[in-house]
């Protein structure tokens, strides 16, 4: 699995080739912005034949926070960041620690 940033996959690696298009929440520390989780789904298939369904694929991704496609793999993910209000225990630690000083 190689998965590129979009704008790194030149449209010979896409063309004429279908692709599931899969959705990807990260879920980030409140503290830290680093993931604490990932839930991935599979939301649809998409044709790349021309083109211009490869220039709507550059549209589309201004949508997510990013896009990174697995051209081996016909995968395209579709990254979106969630903060659930959670933290990792470190980062409450030393949040914990940090304001018992001031």
């Amino acid at each position: 699995m190689l998965k590129k940033e979009l704008g790194a996959v030149k449209f010979q690696e896409m063309q004429n080739k279908t692709f599931k298009v899969i959705q990807v929440v990260e879920k980030l520390c409140e503290f830290c912005d680093k993931p604490l989780s990932l839930e991935e789904k599979m939301v649809k298939t998409i044709r790349i034949s021309s083109r211009n369904d490869y220039r709507n694929l550059f549209v589309r991704a201004k949508a997510h926070d990013r896009v990174e496609v697995d051209p081996e793999e016909n995968k395209i993910y579709l990254y979106e960041h969630d903060y659930p209000g959670d933290v990792h225990p470190n980062c409450a630690k030393t949040m914990a620690k940090d304001t018992s000083e001031i």
